[in-house]
């Protein structure tokens, strides 16, 4: 990818940002560490974008301001960057955040009745555990976990969602059905390992 570092452009607005978000995401996540996976540098730029889009004015740049759209591009590279040098730092949030979705989506996660015998804090922290491990093994990233709970969950219009992400409903509606084949498909199974990694035995949980 081409960057213009002669061009000035204004500070930008929400369509701007949009703009931007549809040019450079593919690229940053690309240029981001390996190391990571590919769901926690998609991560990153989300929460790269939302920083700067959200929290942050003109007034807060002063002087350093990016002017041209390579210096954009490196501002939201480092933000992403600093998430994921923070991952650690933000274990708790990301635990609440995880605990959260599991929550709604708990109902494609259990198969009949399976969990519901267990304590609430038991079935809780395994509906989290395996929403965790699906993300990761099946490269979910938090934009795509949102836009599905928008939709499949929250009753959010696609054309919203389609706003806040720089994306179109086209890609929006092509994002749920990709993870919802993907929960269907694999919830269930990550759901019984997580059980079992709390020292619940899930098919003595069918048979009662």
């Amino acid at each position: 990818m081409t960057l213009d570092a002669e061009k000035i452009i204004e500070f930008p607005d929400f369509k701007a940002w949009a703009e931007l978000y549809s040019k450079f995401k593919d690229p940053l996540v690309k240029s981001l560490n390996s190391s990571y996976s590919l769901a926690d540098r998609e991560d990153a730029v989300e929460e790269a974008f939302h920083k700067l889009m959200h929290k942050k004015d003109r007034e807060a740049y002063g002087e350093k301001m990016p002017r041209t759209e390579a210096e954009w591009f490196g501002a939201i590279r480092w933000q992403a960057r600093s998430y994921l040098s923070h991952l650690r730092d933000r274990g708790d949030r990301h635990a609440k955040y995880i605990e959260e979705m599991s929550g709604l989506l708990s109902g494609m996660f259990a198969d009949g009745h399976q969990g519901e015998g267990l304590d609430v804090g038991t079935r809780t922290r395994a509906l989290a555990r395996a929403l965790d491990k699906l993300r990761r093994d099946q490269d979910i990233s938090r934009r795509d976990l949102i836009i599905y709970i928008g939709l499949a969950v929250r009753g959010i219009s696609g054309k919203k969602l389609a706003a806040r992400f720089g994306t179109n409903a086209n890609n929006v509606y092509m994002i749920k059905f990709r993870v919802g084949n993907l929960i269907r498909a694999y919830g269930p199974r990550y759901f019984e390992e997580a059980l079992r990694g709390e020292g619940f035995d899930p098919g003595l949980d069918l048979a009662a």
